[in-house]
């Protein structure tokens, strides 16, 4: 599978790394079963199977050690005023 370098925050709380942005330059994979490589074998056939997207060559441009934002945002609301009390009657 052919790659695109893209550069990104890696999270190491949570594990997930953010792309930012996409450089543009691409990595050959020279498989004959990649459409987007030059040594593809279905030069000429309009649907092969082949496959069509790029990977993400990561390049990590800031290590935090913290969560990311959207792990942040939910585990936010599981703490708030009401949490570890016993709930009511519903009327």
């Amino acid at each position: 599978m052919c790659s695109m370098e893209c550069f990104g925050d890696q999270y190491r709380g949570c594990g997930h790394y953010v792309r930012l942005y996409q450089t543009g330059n691409t990595l050959d994979c020279g498989s004959p079963y990649c459409k987007l490589s030059p040594a593809h074998m279905h030069k000429t056939a309009k649907n092969c199977g082949c496959n069509t997207e790029y990977a993400d060559h990561r390049r990590v441009r800031n290590l935090f050690q913290t969560k990311c934002d959207m792990c942040q945002a939910d585990e936010a609301p599981q703490q708030g005023a009401d949490y570890g009390r016993r709930p009511g009657r519903q009327w």
